[in-house]
């Protein structure tokens, strides 16, 4: 059974809760694209935990979910930048972060936490 995960950003600011999928729908260890209104956004299953990140590189902002996630591990498949899939921290670079955003579970429904007016 998946748990959600809060936001690395805080989640003072107003957010809109949006529909994302079915728990069933990402099983652990995979990692599933989904488009919120105008946000792409990439859900991980990693653990056992919903977690959720723009689907972009902060390199070249190509798509994270044309690339691998192994275990912990999401690799970008444009120039292999690799990012811890549980935190968003990069492991190579070190110094960079993915844009997360908080998930949370309405009885069988996975719900992403965006800013209002995104």
């Amino acid at each position: 059974m998946a748990t959600s995960s809060g936001s690395s950003e805080g989640d003072d600011a107003a957010t809109a809760w949006l529909y994302a999928g079915m728990p069933d729908d990402i099983w652990e260890g995979e990692m599933r694209a989904v488009s919120l209104g105008a946000v792409d956004v990439l859900l991980c299953n990693v653990d056992g935990e919903l977690v959720a990140y723009e689907d972009r590189c902060p390199h070249l902002a190509n798509p994270l979910s044309q690339g691998v996630l192994s275990e912990h591990v999401l690799t970008c498949a444009a120039h292999e930048w690799v990012f811890d899939a549980r935190t968003g921290q990069g492991i190579n670079p070190e110094g960079v972060c993915l844009r997360r955003y908080p998930v949370r579970l309405d009885d069988d429904r996975i719900l992403v936490g965006l800013p209002e007016g995104t």
